[in-house]
Protein backbone atom coordinates (compact mmCIF):
# COMPACT_ATOMS: atom_id res chain seq x y z
CA UNK A 1 0.00 0.00 0.00
CA UNK A 2 2.94 2.39 0.31
CA UNK A 3 3.00 4.94 -2.22
CA UNK A 4 -0.95 5.51 -1.37
CA UNK A 5 -2.02 9.30 -1.61
CA UNK A 6 -5.11 11.43 -1.56
CA UNK A 7 -6.17 14.91 -0.54
CA UNK A 8 -5.29 15.80 3.36
CA UNK A 9 -9.27 16.75 4.30
CA UNK A 10 -7.56 19.41 6.52
CA UNK A 11 -4.81 21.08 4.10
CA UNK A 12 -5.48 19.78 0.74
CA UNK A 13 -2.01 18.27 0.96
CA UNK A 14 -1.02 14.78 -0.09
CA UNK A 15 -1.63 12.33 2.80
CA UNK A 16 0.44 9.14 2.42
CA UNK A 17 -0.82 5.92 3.49
CA UNK A 18 2.02 4.83 6.16
CA UNK A 19 0.30 1.17 7.50
CA UNK A 20 -2.40 -1.21 6.31
CA UNK A 21 -4.13 -3.88 8.18
CA UNK A 22 -6.13 -6.58 6.94
CA UNK A 23 -9.64 -6.78 8.45
CA UNK A 24 -10.92 -9.94 5.97
CA UNK A 25 -10.39 -11.06 2.34
CA UNK A 26 -11.90 -7.61 1.02
CA UNK A 27 -11.38 -4.82 3.65
CA UNK A 28 -8.29 -3.21 5.05
CA UNK A 29 -7.87 0.02 7.30
CA UNK A 30 -4.87 2.31 5.93
CA UNK A 31 -3.78 5.02 8.35
CA UNK A 32 -2.75 8.25 6.21
CA UNK A 33 -0.36 10.68 7.60
CA UNK A 34 -0.16 14.62 6.43
CA UNK A 35 3.26 16.23 6.22
CA UNK A 36 2.06 19.65 5.83
CA UNK A 37 -0.14 19.74 8.56
CA UNK A 38 0.26 16.72 10.62
CA UNK A 39 -3.20 15.08 9.88
CA UNK A 40 -3.38 11.56 10.77
CA UNK A 41 -6.46 9.49 10.31
CA UNK A 42 -7.14 5.59 9.44
CA UNK A 43 -9.12 5.16 5.86
CA UNK A 44 -11.11 1.88 5.00
CA UNK A 45 -10.23 -0.08 1.87
CA UNK A 46 -12.74 -2.01 0.44
CA UNK A 47 -13.27 -4.35 -2.77
CA UNK A 48 -17.21 -4.13 -3.93
CA UNK A 49 -17.31 -6.59 -6.67
CA UNK A 50 -15.78 -7.58 -9.61
CA UNK A 51 -15.59 -6.63 -13.02
CA UNK A 52 -14.24 -10.33 -13.77
CA UNK A 53 -14.37 -13.79 -12.77
CA UNK A 54 -11.07 -14.84 -11.13
CA UNK A 55 -9.35 -17.46 -12.60
CA UNK A 56 -8.18 -18.90 -9.28
CA UNK A 57 -11.46 -18.07 -6.91
CA UNK A 58 -10.76 -18.81 -2.87
CA UNK A 59 -13.47 -20.80 -1.85
CA UNK A 60 -13.88 -18.03 1.63
CA UNK A 61 -14.27 -15.11 -1.17
CA UNK A 62 -17.54 -14.38 -2.65
CA UNK A 63 -17.29 -11.61 -5.00
CA UNK A 64 -20.55 -10.46 -7.21
CA UNK A 65 -19.10 -10.23 -11.10
CA UNK A 66 -20.55 -7.09 -12.85
CA UNK A 67 -19.37 -6.89 -15.71
CA UNK A 68 -18.95 -3.43 -17.28
CA UNK A 69 -17.96 -1.63 -20.66
CA UNK A 70 -14.33 -1.21 -21.90
CA UNK A 71 -13.71 2.78 -21.44
CA UNK A 72 -12.55 4.51 -24.55
CA UNK A 73 -8.31 6.24 -24.55
CA UNK A 74 -4.94 4.81 -25.58
CA UNK A 75 -5.33 2.66 -23.01
CA UNK A 76 -8.17 0.78 -21.74
CA UNK A 77 -8.43 1.38 -18.06
CA UNK A 78 -10.60 2.66 -15.61
CA UNK A 79 -7.97 4.64 -14.29
CA UNK A 80 -6.75 6.09 -17.55
CA UNK A 81 -8.44 9.68 -17.03
CA UNK A 82 -6.55 9.98 -14.11
CA UNK A 83 -3.18 9.44 -14.25
CA UNK A 84 -3.17 12.03 -17.08
CA UNK A 85 -5.12 14.59 -15.44
CA UNK A 86 -2.16 14.60 -12.29
CA UNK A 87 0.42 16.78 -12.11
Amino acid sequence: MIGMKIDCPCCGGDIDARHTEGLSSTLRRMYFVCEDCGYRTPAGFEILFSLSASSKPRDDVSLEVRPSQMLCGAVNARTTMNRENRT
